[in-house]
């Protein structure tokens, strides 16, 4: 069988790039050997599931000292000699699929060098709305010719996230992040919220900046002076910035209005037993627990960050950061009823989209 390298953005933590690579590695270990390169020392989330496939697990941990975010400008050497050393010791491989943005550079040059005839590299996020220093925007330049031209194939979760990581004058593709649609489908008769209840509002992402769920504990307490009667459940692994969250629930003094569950919860059930979803992400490349919670059926209010394909009808946006404009809309929806929105999820079926990925490591394989 052809073996693929594939390479996380961090390690197999329950995240949106690890969910990609835990969907190919499920429809595609029996037609490829596939291993993992992961930037932790582990154990992650999906360690156990991905080994069960019979893959390798290569481990470059990032350097975790109070100089990090200097030698973070450093760290392509130590990534490209590292990379080298995995391919040409455990090789040879067909495919190398890099996953982790700017970085990808250096795998990719690694592989060139190793002789991998597929170099993938490919883009989960849309930066291009957050602010950096200038130093960093040089070495993003930079990486970014590197990346170009040492890989094969681009592709993006949405068409802004190809742009922002390769740029709008070179050619990529967009593969949608799939989902096992099946997983929702115990959720096709349930009721819609009725009215006047207790509103069961739902978020799921990572704790982090990015996910911004710091404006959600600000949400809450404008639903408060409201009196909409509410509980919201967010769910996301353990982090300083949850550390954040959680104390601007207490400040609010809003313990008793919040659920806060591990990244292990059982997501479907979930969103079977709530009402709305929120996402009021500062940034993000798809928003795939978006696509999972229409195909539950939920309605989701969202912000602007999130691209516009992820919307598959049950979407919508919210071009603010005030926590009463969010608290409002929400209200709408109360007042509302609306019923479940079962919406068409072909193009998201996980079914189909790994075709994609099949094609791409298997025609570029016979180059």
């Amino acid at each position: 069988m052809k073996r693929v390298l594939e390479v996380s953005c961090n390690g197999m933590y329950n995240g949106g790039v690890q969910h990609v690579i835990m969907e190919i590695t499920r429809n595609l270990s029996c037609k490829y050997n596939i291993d993992v390169l992961v930037f932790t020392k582990g154990p992650d989330y999906f360690d156990k599931e991905f080994q069960s496939y019979g893959g390798k697990i290569f481990r470059l941990p990032d350097k975790q000292n109070k100089l990090r975010k200097i030698t973070w400008y450093f760290d392509g050497l130590r990534i490209y000699r590292g990379t080298l050393k995995i391919l040409r010791e455990n090789g040879p491989y067909d495919v190398i699929h890099c996953h982790n943005y700017f970085k990808s550079a250096y795998c990719l040059m690694a592989a060139k060098k190793a002789g991998v005839p597929v170099r993938i590299v490919h883009s989960h996020n849309d930066f291009s709305n957050v602010s950096y220093f200038f130093t960093r925007k040089i070495l993003w330049f930079i990486e970014r010719r590197i990346m170009n031209r040492n890989s094969t194939d681009r592709i993006g979760c949405s068409r802004a996230a190809a742009d922002f990581l390769f740029s709008r004058n070179v050619s990529s593709d967009v593969i949608y992040n799939g989902i096992d649609i099946h997983r929702f489908d115990d959720n096709n008769d349930l009721a819609p919220y009725i009215a006047n209840t207790r509103i069961r509002l739902l978020h799921v992402g990572n704790f982090s900046p990015q996910k911004n769920q710091l404006l959600l504990a600000d949400i809450g307490n404008a639903l408060k002076c409201l009196n909409i009667d509410f509980v919201m459940t967010l769910v996301g692994g353990d982090s300083e910035y949850k550390n954040e969250v959680q104390s601007r629930v207490s400040e609010l003094g809003l313990n008793d209005k919040f659920v806060f569950l591990p990244q292990n919860s059982d997501i479907p059930e979930l969103m079977g037993e709530s009402d709305l979803f929120l996402f009021p992400s500062a940034y993000e490349g798809l928003g795939i627990v978006v696509i999972e919670a229409q195909a539950s059926g939920l309605h989701c209010i969202v912000s602007k960050a999130v691209p516009e394909e992820a919307d598959l009808g049950n979407i919508e946006y919210i071009d603010s950061k005030d926590p009463m404009v969010w608290a409002k809309k929400i209200e709408q929806k109360v007042k509302s009823g609306q019923e479940r929105v079962y919406v068409n999820m072909d193009s998201y079926d996980i079914s189909k989209v790994i075709t994609n990925y099949e094609k791409i490591y298997e025609n570029n394989c016979k180059r």
